[in-house]
């Protein structure tokens, strides 16, 4: 979403006069960008303030402003901006009128400066193609190529054929669906919830909100019920379609037959023209390279491997001396009250203290992943030489915390644990440094973004698993417009201060 769409919304918003569509699109870029929200809330800030005083910014000239300071003295129009140190000494009008006015500036100045940012970035960079009506955006493309046009990060995709020559190309659908194409494929949007796959690979994540998700084949009808689901269509037509978590229906193109309901960690195949649909065997080899991008990895550097989803998660169970493994665990999970983590702020963390008591507040909506090292074999406790794995991972939402303490990844696991996860009973979590470790032993040193996108870890396994709970922000539910309200002046200029 560029500069300009975002201000809009934020503009609706604010006016209580947003509509449901806009309201979700809002609630999705806020979602994606930790600088969204903290614009939006700059900008919900200084309606507060206005509205505070009764004075909306058309409501007061510039010229009436400047008349007004010019006639105050010098002490008095530091007395208006210092607020709650000698405001006192002016009238209540005057004092409205210098809030309402400082507010103005305010937002002009942040205006200006969020205009200047993004014209910047903007002037470097492709020109967004803009299709209307957009029904959704090109969120993430990975050494992309398309036939005949064009196409870049943020553009809306409205209706029409999609060719990705090669490359993998991420589609986050208007009401939710979440859909990742791996080139080369051709693919066509019809609809909001009707697509056709024609060739190539493709994987799609479909929550409540998009129950029904139809992606059409030569071969078949795909129909999701609420699940995660891979989609591959060779040259001759013939589909596979592999099902990651929850159901699908399927049925013979162009057949008038009983739909076929393929659950979780099954696959069916058929070809043109057939008279069946048959079960094969579940795989999720040739989903490997799409599937991390719809769940929301978008790279996995170093020597670090994302375990495809399926109904033999057991993450107790892999061994992998040389991989740091991640497997994806919940989704759009609301936090019904504060959840406890160990990190939550960017930065390096030599050890992850396990007496750490941070929270993420409630009313978030998360989703979360397991890090793992988990060497072949068995290491005792003082036996040196285990298994030392470094890699870094790019998560597509920010990071909102960590979870390195055996206790609480135990006590999270009904939580943010995958459903069918097997977690075993031995020790989790991130050892901590030993008072005799070296500066550059690397043991467990984890490093988390600025950005708090991207996660660095320097694992070194032996008597435990090492396992980190990642949690990231899916969706912050702005539900109904609202005004900021602040009751003394000491908190004006303490907002003021920060814009």
């Amino acid at each position: 979403m560029n500069h300009e769409a975002f201000l809009h919304l934020t503009t609706l918003y604010l006016e209580d006069a947003i509509n449901a569509d806009d309201l979700e699109l809002l609630n999705r870029e806020l979602a994606n960008s930790p600088d969204r929200v903290q614009q939006f809330n700059d900008l919900r800030l200084v309606t507060g303030l206005i509205n505070e005083h009764g004075r909306p910014i058309d409501s007061v000239s510039v010229d009436n402003i400047g008349a007004n300071f010019s006639s105050e003295s010098p002490s008095h129009a530091s007395s208006a901006i210092g607020f709650g140190r000698t405001t006192s000494t002016l009238q209540p009008s005057m004092r409205a009128l210098a809030v309402a006015a400082l507010a103005t500036v305010a937002l002009l100045l942040l205006f200006l400066n969020f205009s200047g940012i993004q014209l910047r970035r903007d002037s470097d960079a492709p020109q967004r193609n803009l299709d209307t009506p957009g029904i959704a955006t090109l969120e993430y493309t990975s050494h992309a190529k398309w036939e005949n046009k064009q196409r870049v990060e943020g553009d809306q995709i409205g209706k029409g054929k999609l060719h990705l020559k090669i490359g993998l190309a991420r589609l986050d659908f208007h009401n939710g669906a979440t859909v990742t194409l791996q080139g080369p494929a051709q693919f066509e949007i019809v609809s909001p919830n009707r697509t056709i796959l024609t060739s190539g690979i493709l994987t799609a994540s479909v929550p409540d909100s998009a129950v029904g998700f139809k992606v059409l084949t030569p071969a078949m009808n795909v129909v999701d019920l609420g699940t995660a689901f891979g989609v591959s269509v060779g040259g001759n037509g013939e589909t596979d379609v592999c099902v990651f978590e929850g159901e699908v229906e399927v049925s013979l193109t162009d057949s008038k037959n009983t739909p076929q309901l393929v659950r979780e960690g099954s696959a069916v195949r058929s070809s043109p023209k057939a008279n069946s649909i048959n079960t094969v065997a579940y795989t999720t080899v040739r989903y490997e390279n799409a599937w991390p991008v719809t769940s929301g990895v978008l790279q996995a550097t170093g020597l670090m491997k994302f375990v495809s989803p399926g109904p033999s998660f057991v993450p107790g169970r892999y061994e992998d001396s040389k991989r740091i493994l991640v497997f994806r665990e919940r989704s759009r999970v609301l936090l019904k009250s504060d959840l406890e983590v160990n990190v939550t702020e960017p930065g390096q963390y030599i050890r992850v203290r396990r007496r750490n008591r941070q929270s993420i507040g409630a009313g978030q909506v998360v989703g979360s992943y397991l890090l793992q090292l988990n060497p072949i074999g068995e290491f005792f406790r003082n036996e040196t030489g285990g298994a030392r794995v470094i890699g870094q991972i790019t998560f597509n939402r920010p990071i909102l915390g960590l979870i390195g303490g055996t206790t609480q990844l135990i006590s999270t696991d009904e939580l943010l644990g995958h459903p069918r996860g097997n977690y075993g009973n031995t020790r989790r979590g991130i050892e901590p440094a030993r008072p005799d470790d070296q500066p550059d032993s690397g043991r467990d040193n984890v490093t988390l973004s600025n950005d708090r996108r991207t996660l660095s870890l320097d694992l070194s396994a032996s008597s435990a698993v090492d396992q980190i709970r990642v949690i990231v922000l899916e969706q912050i539910q702005v539900t109904a417009p609202s005004r900021l309200t602040f009751n003394n002046a000491s908190r004006y200029e303490k907002a003021l201060s920060e814009l």
